[in-house]
């Protein structure tokens, strides 16, 4: 028999082998249940925080791009330009 204090009303009981371990299991799968819950949400986070990253490099990037297009696009009109001037 095993001895067991309540954590609420601090009362000393016995019990069975049996009950010992079905009380442990319980503190168990709550203490799995409870880790479990919190790995999600950091996982979760970590995803938000990937998709968050993936969007600004992916903006960085296509607004590199647009800046390098439009300097091409104004190269062209200057030259277009500079070759209607000689005629």
């Amino acid at each position: 028999m095993n001895e067991i204090i309540c954590p609420n009303c601090k009362t000393a009981f016995k019990i069975d082998e049996a009950g010992f371990a079905d009380i442990l299991k319980r503190v168990r799968d709550e203490e799995f249940n409870k880790d479990l819950k919190e790995r999600e949400r950091i996982f979760a986070l970590d995803k938000e925080n990937a998709v968050k990253l993936a969007e600004a490099n992916i903006t960085n990037t296509l607004q590199k791009d647009l800046a390098k297009k439009e300097a091409e696009l104004a190269e062209l009109k200057a030259k277009k330009d500079r070759e209607l001037a000689e005629f």
